[in-house]
């Protein structure tokens, strides 16, 4: 049904584009299934350090490259690799005709070094993107395990979530709620993916990357109210551990050296749970 926005009032607007057609939690509910298994690979491939790409074209591609980006800094962590059809300056300006092409996401995931022990997930709301499908289809053939997100799955790959969006609010605009249902989704795996590895203890960011001073002050505090110690305190062992927070919180604990309490952490495969 066609609708005459332009001759809406903003109030009654704003009422019709906070009524969604599907909500996230109805998304998690038809697909808990394919999420969980698809948090389950994402979590082996942290532990054992291989490579997990997101890979699509325009809002699809931008929402994996925001996804992986933000990683590092929350919890350390490089595994996840983003690539978007046209390459990084499709980040913020359209590359015309780059979603066409059916070979430049595999070239793209050769040179990033792809192996079998890998995973692709190819976020495409049409489930028909040339660059996306082709790429999958290609990982598919050498055995490196793969998931689609569209709006209508095509279960070919190993795992396939489906979004559920019929029509947009602006018809064909995926960076409306289909792009709000990817980014809560991807949000959400990545996230589950790294607690399940031992990136957080509670619900504390104990990997943080302090990269500037707001972090700083954050991993101070964290030291603090982990170790029940002082802030001056909790500073100090900040500086003396590397500044890392993990580190400094097994070193105040077990009353132990840097490299033994880096060792203990090895020991208990990076969670912080199993040693305080």
């Amino acid at each position: 049904m066609l609708q005459n926005y332009e001759n809406t009032s903003t109030d009654n607007l704003i009422k019709e584009f906070a009524n969604e057609e599907i909500s996230f939690s109805d998304v998690v509910e038809n697909n808990k299934s394919e999420i969980k298994k698809l948090i389950d690979e994402c979590t082996q491939r942290i532990v054992n350090k291989n490579k997990i790409f997101f890979i699509g074209a325009g809002t699809s591609g931008r929402l994996g490259m925001i996804e992986s980006s933000e990683i590092y800094p929350t919890f350390g962590d490089y595994t996840f690799i983003g690539l978007i059809a046209g390459g990084d300056s499709a980040m913020t300006q359209s590359i015309e005709g780059s979603e066409d092409s059916v070979s430049a996401g595999i070239i793209q995931l050769n040179n990033k070094g792809i192996s079998s022990k890998d995973l692709v997930i190819g976020i495409s709301t049409s489930g028909n993107t040339p660059y996306t499908i082709s790429a999958l289809d290609d990982s598919k053939s050498n055995k490196v395990k793969t998931c689609l997100i569209s709006n209508i799955s095509k279960s070919k790959y190993d795992i396939n979530i489906e979004l559920g969006v019929t029509k947009e609010k602006i018809l064909g605009s995926t960076r409306m709620s289909s792009g709000t249902l990817t980014k809560q989704l991807l949000n959400m795996i990545s996230t589950i993916a790294m607690i399940r590895s031992g990136k957080t203890y509670k619900n504390y960011m104990v990997n943080m990357k302090p990269l500037n001073k707001k972090l700083i002050k954050r991993s101070i505090d964290m030291i603090s109210e982990i170790a029940n110690t002082d802030l001056k305190s909790a500073e100090k062992l900040f500086e003396c551990s590397n500044q890392e927070i993990k580190t400094a919180i097994v070193m105040y604990i077990k009353k132990i050296s840097y490299q033994k309490a880096k060792n203990l952490i090895k020991d208990n495969d990076g969670f912080l749970s199993r040693i305080i």
